[in-house]
């Protein structure tokens, strides 16, 4: 069952009691990605949640890591483009106790002046790391490409702003930007939602602030940027516009993600790699971003057969409204149903859940709700679909020795 409850400093509560489950996982999120990043000191938000768990409370940096250690408590945080998130796991005997911590850390962090240059330093070896990761450093291209200001911002920053930024800078993006009004805390497990409720009123009932600014509205914009790189792959990232989760097609979008790379019997990973070997690895997501969303394939390639793996894949989009099977879309059915399985099983997943939910849709789905309309698309409904939002108005990135050339 799941629950919710808006505090009367307006931080939202979404629970999901998993009575069978003796673990508790939790997600708290907060408007304060790097699109708020002040201008021209890009990656605050980032050396921000390096920063915040150095201290917090009555416990130093060696103290608070030694304090979650001491519960078990599986935890990570990160900065992304729209949102700043903590998450964790624990044994629920534990919940109350872990949850004390992340109140100090959200209400108290120290912040310590002697632990910025740390926090910098780390983030700016972090950005140098991508050349290592050229997959990684294409998508953080595309986004850059195809989204407008503030959200084409680079999340982990850029090293020249990373190396403006003081202390002061830091303090004052959590005081503006960490409130009530900006989080949701999302829990799933084996507890209780009246004992979470009133566990965190108490805990976070002095926590005070007002709302962000709204922001300009996200807009997509085709486009081509490519990255001079002597690797020996040529590394691709192209993008078109889909629908958001909140379309009552989204659904559609997804099952046919799933038919063009849902696996060893995907068309992409057929007709890319295995009739004609041209990489290694070739994939295609669908991705959602505040209100819009996209579609996005990846294709990895030597830098001789990456204009013809391209090719491939444009021509394998311009054939979808030819005809999708039967089996297909059985397939990709199956795989998502799947994934609704092993989410199901899991307290973390479920969290992450319900937090992407209520973000993007303001309201919670059953794993229940969310297979029945997997399984209500009909072939006629996906080809109606591929029919009516036929695959155009790309954007690309790449990075390698050579550009490529397409026709958006």
């Amino acid at each position: 069952m799941i629950k919710s409850h808006k505090y009367s400093n307006n931080l939202t509560l979404v629970v999901e009691e998993m009575p069978e489950r003796v673990s508790a996982a939790f997600d708290i999120v907060v408007d304060a990605g790097a699109s708020r990043d002040p201008e021209g000191l890009s990656g605050a938000a980032t050396v921000l949640s390096e920063s915040i768990l150095r201290g917090a409370g009555p416990w130093g940096n060696i103290e608070l890591n030694e304090a979650l250690d001491r519960l078990g408590i599986h935890f990570n945080n990160n900065a992304g483009l729209l949102i700043s998130s903590f998450s964790g796991v624990m044994v629920n005997n534990n919940f109350q106790e872990g949850m004390k911590i992340f109140s100090e850390i959200l209400l108290h962090p120290h912040l310590a002046d002697e632990e910025f240059e740390n926090c910098q330093e780390l983030s700016i070896q972090a950005l140098e790391s991508l050349d290592d990761d050229p997959r990684q450093k294409v998508s953080i291209l595309a986004k850059e490409t195809y989204l407008n200001s503030p959200y084409n911002r680079p999340v982990m920053g850029r090293i020249e702003e990373i190396e403006k930024l003081r202390n002061k800078d830091i303090k004052g993006f959590w005081h503006d930007f960490f409130t009530p009004a900006n989080a949701i805390i999302t829990v799933a497990g084996g507890v209780k939602f009246e004992q979470v409720r009133d566990m965190l009123g108490d805990l976070l009932g002095s926590w005070s602030g007002a709302s962000n600014p709204d922001q300009p509205e996200l807009k997509y914009a085709p486009g081509y940027r490519h990255l001079a790189n002597d690797g020996s792959q040529t590394h691709i990232n192209l993008t078109w516009p889909s629908v958001h989760i909140s379309n009552p097609d989204y659904y559609k979008a997804l099952l046919l993600s799933n038919v063009l790379s849902g696996g060893m019997g995907s068309r992409l990973f057929t007709e890319v790699r295995e009739k004609r070997g041209l990489c290694y690895s070739v994939s295609a997501h669908q991705i959602t971003l505040a209100n819009k969303a996209a579609m996005t394939a990846y294709v990895g390639s030597s830098p001789e057969k990456a204009q013809e793996a391209l090719d491939v894949i444009l021509a394998e989009l311009a054939k979808l409204p030819q005809g999708v099977s039967q089996d297909e879309l059985d397939r990709a059915k199956v795989g998502l149903r799947a994934s609704l399985i092993m989410q199901g099983e899991s307290s973390s997943s479920r969290s992450v859940s319900l937090a992407s939910d209520y973000l993007y849709l303001k309201r919670t789905r059953t794993l229940s709700e969310i297979e029945a309309a997997i399984n209500n698309v009909s072939l006629s409904d996906l080809m109606d679909y591929i029919i009516q939002n036929p695959a155009g108005n790309f954007s690309l990135a790449t990075i390698g020795p050579k550009e490529v050339t397409f026709s958006r």
